[in-house]
């Protein structure tokens, strides 16, 4: 068995980002941005009023000031501000030249054809200056960054419109086991419903990745090799069950009929020992333990990074949060594995407080209800007096 580190560290070495492609703003959330994206103009590109109110000129401050004009967002004035005038702005309109301050609407008072300043204590300017958000060629959204909404604005914003993305992962998924049933279907006998077959397409697309479809296949190695032969072409191939040592678990020979090297087989982990490791050039493939808990918790930890590194060429360490465990709980037993526990953080009182998941077996699907983390434990008893690490999950 080896270690969790080290079998990251052998999967994320064997990571490199997929090639590019452009993609249209409506489609680019959650990709990973190839280049920097660079501000093709100052902002602001003018000097403009950070609010409703009066360009003037701060010298002629101490008595009435006459009207010239007004001036809104998208609008030029032609002239300048002269001694003793001012002219109406508004919030996002270009501040007229021979100005130097916005005058705030609610320190005024308009009286006829002038307006009288009411508050003459010091204040900026409320003028939003010429590039002091950024300047032409200034980096606005670095390469490697996931893009969000916040991400995707600030791409509009410099008139990137078909950013340079890397491509999604496609990951397929290889159902395995002569008792699975869809989920529609009610189980007979020694029958079970297929709950993995969710779960694994859900989990591919809230790392980015696409998801390129499923495969069921009995406990027979020529029909799992039909099966992964009729799947869309994929980057990663993910297999539900037979990564054990059984007579039935055909994973491994799976593997290497398809040409794949196995890197490793077992992990000293809890849950999810009988993981399988392989790649084939730049084709990767899991065979994840059958068991739900196992899966989300391998996935969480080994999948899920080499889906970040294949978009970002960044590998993810494990950089766990602090928190405590909820007043109450009881911690989880230890084991001689090194063992990671589903449980729900929440953010109680400033802090983090941790839940761990009443888990009744690995088999339990629904004991992941609530899951958005992983707890480590240690070899000996957690102590609920004391922080405890987590791993954040999403």
């Amino acid at each position: 068995m080896i270690q969790v580190e080290e079998a990251r560290r052998l999967i994320l070495e064997r990571a490199v980002p997929l090639e590019s492609e452009r993609t249209s703003l409506a489609h680019a959330r959650g990709r990973a941005l190839r280049a920097a994206a660079k501000a093709d103009l100052d902002s602001p590109p003018f000097d403009a009023s950070a609010m409703d109110g009066y360009a003037a000129r701060r010298a002629d401050l101490g008595s009435p000031l006459r009207v010239t004009g007004e001036v809104a967002a998208g609008a030029t004035f032609h002239g300048a501000v002269g001694a003793g005038e001012c002219v109406r702005v508004f919030t996002g309109a270009p501040v007229p030249a021979g100005a130097d301050c916005v005058i705030r609407q609610e320190d005024t008072a308009r009286e006829g054809a002038n307006v009288r300043i009411t508050n003459i204590g010091a204040r900026p300017d409320f003028i939003r200056r010429r590039g002091e958000n950024r300047r032409a060629g200034d980096v606005v959204v670095p390469a490697g960054t996931r893009l969000g909404p916040p991400e995707l604005a600030a791409l509009a914003a410099i008139g990137v419109t078909e950013p340079e993305v890397t491509r999604a992962p496609a990951c397929a998924h290889l159902v395995t086991g002569n008792e699975l049933v869809p989920p529609a279907r009610t189980p007979t006998g020694a029958q079970i419903r297929d709950s993995n077959s969710t779960l694994v397409q859900h989990l591919v697309a809230s790392h980015g990745a696409r998801f390129a479809g499923h495969a069921p296949a009995a406990d027979d190695l020529a029909a799992a090799q039909a099966a992964v032969r009729s799947l869309a072409s994929h980057d990663v191939l993910l297999i539900s069950g037979g990564a054990g040592q059984g007579d039935h678990d055909l994973a491994r020979p799976l593997l290497k009929s398809l040409g794949y090297e196995i890197h490793f087989d077992r992990l000293n982990l809890r849950p999810g020992k009988p993981l399988v490791f392989a790649s084939k050039g730049r084709q990767f493939a899991f065979a994840l333990p059958g068991n739900p808990v196992s899966h989300w918790v391998t996935f969480q930890l080994f999948v899920a990074p080499l889906l970040q590194k294949l978009q970002t060429g960044t590998d993810v360490p494990l950089l766990p949060l602090s928190g405590r465990l909820a007043a109450g709980v009881q911690p989880p037993p230890p084991d001689t594995r090194r063992t990671f526990w589903p449980c729900r953080a929440a953010i109680v009182n400033g802090g983090y407080e941790l839940t761990p998941l009443p888990l009744a077996s690995s088999g339990d699907s629904s004991g992941l209800v609530g899951a958005n983390a992983l707890l480590p434990l240690p070899a000996n008893s957690l102590d609920p007096a004391q922080p405890v690490e987590f791993i954040p999950c999403p």
